[in-house]
């Protein structure tokens, strides 16, 4: 009886990273790493000897997952890393013989998803690369959320500063400000946040005169 595995779906191959760039400043590192890679099929959009520009770089090549070889981080390197977490995140897998605590605490601040010491085999590339680019995405998603609930809170906050101006002003209760607002915000096309926002600014400029 034949069985048939089924194709992976959209979703899946979604979770599956396969295009990589590598930076390396050792020649034969950076050979080794890329034998690696490109064995286990991932395809190597950019390889380099330094992390100088990296988040220009990821911007241009748009790499799954960035690979980077080390001795040890030095300044320069984790400057670029911090760039790049800043400016065009993205999954980092670093490579390094230094395993000294502190080094691997200042790596991983700058944001890195995997930090591996000496350990270059290729049969674990895969399960390394796809472990480290699943993190960072569920990294990312926990960011998203992180700063939804924190723009629902402030624009919770201005809703409501909003509303105490205009019942103060007009006379009238927090329900009737209320839809007043939402029938301005209707009105002018805009969201209910930015109108509060606007009523508390001009009752500022108001208040100065």
């Amino acid at each position: 009886m034949k069985t048939s595995v089924e194709p992976l779906s959209k979703d899946d191959e979604a979770d599956i990273p396969q295009s990589i760039m590598l930076i390396d400043t050792r020649a034969g590192r950076r050979s080794v790493l890329a034998q690696a890679l490109e064995r286990n099929g991932y395809t190597l959009v950019y390889v380099s000897e330094t992390a100088e520009n990296l988040s220009e770089l990821a911007q241009a090549y748009q790499p799954d997952v960035i690979v980077i070889g080390v001795s040890g981080p030095d300044s320069n390197t984790l400057a670029n890393l911090t760039d790049l977490n800043k400016n065009r995140p993205a999954p980092v897998v670093v490579f390094a013989e230094e395993d000294a605590p502190q080094v691997i605490q200042q790596t991983i601040k700058t944001g890195v998803s995997a930090y591996i010491v000496d350990d270059i085999q290729e049969h674990r590339m895969k399960s390394i690369i796809t472990v480290a680019y699943l993190r960072f995405i569920e990294q990312q998603k926990v960011k998203a959320e992180l700063a939804k609930s924190q723009y629902a809170l402030a624009s919770r906050i201005v809703l409501e500063k909003a509303k105490g101006l205009l019942m103060a002003q007009r006379g009238i209760n927090e329900e009737q400000a209320f839809q007043l607002i939402r029938k301005m915000a209707m009105d002018k096309g805009l969201s209910i946040g930015k109108v509060a926002g606007d009523i508390i600014d001009l009752m500022a400029l108001m208040a100065l005169d």
